[in-house]
């Protein structure tokens, strides 16, 4: 069996995108602290952009930060299922309530985007690669719709990330249950054969800890971000393997799983000082995100 699975098609994830939007807000606290993240690293590109492209924008839950950040830029999110805007009071006036809540929102397939060349100055995008099949078209794409000198932010997970969950599945079966996500180095490379000059990238690993092992597959569920790939196990799990699972989990107690985070930037065209890529650990825990008084974060 193949040792690398890719993520399926865009219509597989667009599917499971759209089963997930009302679920999302309520579990996206790691995708949340990524784009705080984000949107921090952003001082470094120290631009003021007239338009701004935020490629995954998923419910839209980092729209209106971009818009508070950049208050004279045009935004736009697009996302293989974006979730609806907000409705607005109905006490409102119905002319208001007509008017669009918030940055336009468009559903599309991030690897082939349907907007013009040289369209936008800055391109962010936090936590959609490892659900793109063809990584390269997506740093293409983005290259294609930036002006020149515009830059390209983005976040993405790297291949350790869920391992502990991989290794707990090797004491059930012989499935892959993780895609083959590309590595810092590879990524660097991929952008500066999109068109990128001098990628900076760097490296975090976050511990995200949950209360067993069930907390982390319905946290994921609930995002839709359960396995699409080719390769992975058929057919539904039985109450058999999902017990054992569990029993194999229980010694452990809570089940903390790493995020390798990859972040990095690169300008269309344009020249920006290196800076020497890094490795930090952080242990969070999934309830500290979600902001209760008993979570902890551990630097190290």
């Amino acid at each position: 069996m193949s040792s690398l699975i890719q993520p399926g098609p865009i219509r597989d994830i667009r599917r499971r995108f759209l089963r997930a939007n009302e679920s999302f807000d309520h579990y996206a606290a790691v995708h949340e602290s990524v784009g705080v993240r984000l949107r921090e690293r952003l001082d470094l590109l120290a631009i003021d952009p007239a338009s701004v492209l935020e490629l995954g924008c998923r419910s839209g839950y980092q729209l209106d930060a971009l818009q508070q950040r950049y208050p004279k830029a045009q935004i736009l999110g697009v996302d293989p299922a974006p979730g609806s805007p907000a409705n607005l009071p109905s006490s409102w006036p119905q002319w208001l309530r007509r008017r669009p809540a918030g940055p336009l929102r468009v559903a599309c397939d991030p690897h082939a985007l349907p907007l013009a060349d040289g369209s936008f100055d800055l391109v962010v995008s936090n936590l959609l690669l490892p659900w793109c099949h063809s990584p390269h078209r997506v740093f293409e794409e983005a290259a294609r719709v930036l002006r020149p000198g515009g830059a390209f932010m983005f976040t993405s997970a790297g291949p350790d990330t869920l391992m502990e969950y991989r290794s707990l599945w090797a004491t059930i079966d012989g499935y892959l249950h993780g895609f083959g996500l590309i590595d810092m180095h590879d990524i660097g490379d991929t952008l500066m054969a999109s068109g990128f000059a001098a990628p900076v990238l760097d490296r975090d690993t976050l511990h995200v800890d949950y209360p067993d092992v069930a907390a982390l597959q319905h946290e994921l569920r609930c995002l839709g971000a359960s396995n699409t790939a080719s390769g992975k196990r058929p057919g539904l799990m039985s109450p058999s393997v999902i017990a054992s699972l569990a029993s194999a989990a229980a010694s452990q107690g809570r089940f903390v799983v790493s995020l390798e985070l990859i972040q990095g930037h690169g300008w269309k065209g344009e020249l920006r000082p290196q800076r020497k890529n890094t490795d930090a650990e952080y242990t969070v825990s999934v309830d500290k995100l979600r902001g209760s008084r008993n979570g902890k974060i551990t630097k190290r």
